[in-house]
C-alpha cells in the first residue's frame, strides 16, 4: 500500500517545489520594475538639480550611486517569458548610460562647455529612445516621460 502512495507524494511534491519557480507575468515583472524606476525617481528629485558648470560633478556622483542601485536591482528581478528578452536590452541599455554620466563629469571638471552640450546632445537622443522602448513595454515609472 505505501509503494502506491510515494509516486502521487512524489509528484505533488514536484508540482508544490516547481510552483515556486514560475516566470513573473510580464504585468508582475512591469508592476516590479516600475517600482524600482519610482524608488530612484523620488531620490533623483531629492538631489538638488546643477546650475553651474561647476556643480555638475556633484550631482552626477549622487545621481550615479542611485542609477547603479536601480539597475543592479532591476537586474535582479526575475524576468518574464513574454517580452523578456526585450526587457533585458532595455536595462542593460540603461546600464550601457552611466558610461555618459561619467563623461558629463569628466567634461564638467575640465570646464568644457562644448563637450557637455555635446553629451547632453547624444544622451537627450538615447533617453528619447530608451523613453519609447519603456513605453512599449509597458512601464509607466521607468524613462523620463
Amino acid at each position: 500500500m505505501l509503494k502506491y502512495l510515494c509516486a502521487p507524494l512524489a509528484l505533488l511534491a514536484l508540482a508544490v517545489a516547481g510552483c515556486g519557480e514560475d516566470k513573473p507575468s510580464k504585468k508582475e515583472f512591469v508592476a516590479d520594475l516600475d517600482a524600482v524606476c519610482k524608488k530612484s525617481n523620488e531620490k533623483i528629485q531629492k538631489l538638488d538639480n546643477p546650475t553651474t558648470i561647476k556643480q555638475i560633478p556633484t550631482f552626477v556622483r549622487e545621481s550615479r550611486v542611485v542609477l547603479d542601485d536601480s539597475i543592479k536591482e532591476a537586474e535582479k528581478l526575475e524576468l518574464p517569458d513574454e517580452d523578456g528578452d526585450k526587457f533585458k536590452s532595455y536595462i542593460s541599455d540603461s546600464k550601457k548610460s552611466l558610461s555618459a554620466l561619467n563623461e558629463l563629469e569628466q567634461a564638467a571638471e575640465q570646464d568644457n562647455e562644448a563637450e557637455i552640450k555635446r553629451i547632453f546632445t547624444e544622451t537627450t537622443r538615447d533617453n528619447q529612445k530608451r523613453d519609447a522602448e519603456a513605453k512599449r513595454l509597458g512601464l509607466k515609472q521607468c524613462g523620463s516621460g
